[in-house]
């Protein structure tokens, strides 16, 4: 039997959610900068005080939206559970995952982006709290392949961003060149086995025959 305390939890985070999605809505529609609370107020259909009674400003909406959306909680579980898999696994699992998320939703969140390049103070939190953490996960997989001499010597910081990078530097393309993209009527599985055959193959001992891995 639901408990009054767990009633009012659900609530909040029904309300939570109300706020955040349409938090989204509008930063998508107007872009962050040009967003204001009033705004995400209107757009929820609630009074502007009781957007402040889950969200400390703007920043902390913007912040929720990454954290609930984009490195939510299920692809972080994804990169923990896939650490101890099959290399070719764990690469190709994980950009279909980001692909795919990137494909049906880059028109969504391409304001992240922007703001990224506008505030200095958005990359610091980005760097630092969001894209910090998630570093690790791959970072502790080259780490033991590496160790293990399965791949060769590489600097593995360097190596995490160049395998992030190319994710989102692809998804960037994507979303300049539209229709013309060759990525287009692809499938982000066939997408991502492409792209961690570069990565593999550039990781591989010098032993290694060249040939695509099953």
């Amino acid at each position: 039997m639901t408990t009054r305390e767990e009633r009012r939890e659900q609530i909040a985070e029904a309300r939570r959610a109300q706020i955040l999605e349409a938090a989204l809505s509008v930063f998508t529609r107007k872009g962050y900068s040009e967003a204001t609370v009033p705004d995400v107020a209107r757009e929820a259909g609630v009074a502007v005080g009781t957007i402040y009674n889950y969200y400390e400003s703007k920043r902390d909406l913007l912040g929720s939206i990454i954290t609930t959306y984009v490195i939510s909680q299920p692809f972080l579980d994804l990169l923990e559970k896939s650490i101890g898999s099959d290399d070719r696994e764990f690469v190709v699992g994980v950009m279909e995952n980001r692909l795919m998320f990137g494909f049906e939703n880059i028109d969504r969140f391409w304001f992240v982006m922007t703001e990224a390049i506008r505030d200095a103070e958005w990359r610091e939190y980005l760097a630092t709290r969001i894209l910090g953490p998630v570093f690790e996960y791959p970072r502790k997989f080259l780490q033991a392949k590496v160790e293990s001499g399965e791949f060769r010597e590489v600097d593995v910081k360097l190596a995490v961003r160049a395998m992030i990078g190319m994710v989102m530097g692809f998804l960037f393309l994507y979303r300049i060149e539209g229709e013309r993209s060759p990525a287009g009527g692809a499938s982000a599985r066939h997408v991502a086995e492409e792209l961690a055959d570069l990565v593999l193959n550039g990781f591989r001992t010098r032993t290694g025959n060249g040939r695509r891995p099953q």
